[in-house]
């Protein structure tokens, strides 16, 4: 009886070990708010104002830039609707196609050296290693709630990336799309 009690708890301690540590979905693309930290990043230079500067207007998913990869929750129909769908960044809101304008919203300029950086730059990498992409040069621009940037914004459209080359790239549920600007 003695050792029945034992193998009972063993199963028990097991079960809560390997339960307490999995999650659905890829755990990389959890994000979590960041806190307001004192570098440069959250108090934009002028690069940061240029580059959200650029993103304030009407853009359109143009295309797939790279699947995600292990974190992908798009399938190809969910792909196909995405592509045409049209996002407007405003100096305080968002509005991501057919869904109603979020407002305020506060945009934040990330380095990938940053801690702020919300982004798994391990999953970029191997997410965009078929393309000219440059993880390293990104900068990530991620939507808060609050002027504090401790409230992370969790709808459609809360993590764009801006390359080198000046392109914007969405990240949308694990897969990256290109954006194309269609007006101011």
């Amino acid at each position: 009886m003695r050792n029945l009690s034992k193998i009972v708890i063993l199963i028990m301690c097991l079960l809560l070990i390997t339960a307490c540590g999995t999650e659905k979905g890829n755990v990389a693309q959890t994000v979590t708010p960041a806190k307001a930290t004192t570098n440069t990043s959250v108090v934009p230079d002028n690069s940061n104002s240029r580059i959200i500067k650029s993103l304030i207007g009407k853009w359109k998913i143009d295309s797939l830039y790279a699947y995600g990869v292990g974190g992908s929750k798009n399938d190809e129909a969910d792909i196909k609707k995405l592509i045409g769908t049209e996002i407007i960044f405003s100096s305080d809101s968002i509005k991501f196609g057919n869904e109603t304008k979020e407002k305020p919203i506060f945009y934040k300029v990330s380095k990938i050296s940053d801690e702020s950086f919300l982004s798994d730059i391990d999953w970029i990498k191997e997410s965009t290693i078929d393309t000219d992409l440059n993880p390293q040069t990104l900068k990530e621009i991620s939507l808060y709630e609050d002027e504090q940037y401790e409230d992370f914004y969790y709808g459609d459209g809360n993590i764009t990336y801006y390359s080198d080359k000046g392109e914007l790239i969405l990240d949308q549920d694990g897969d990256l799309f290109l954006l194309v600007k269609m007006e101011n």
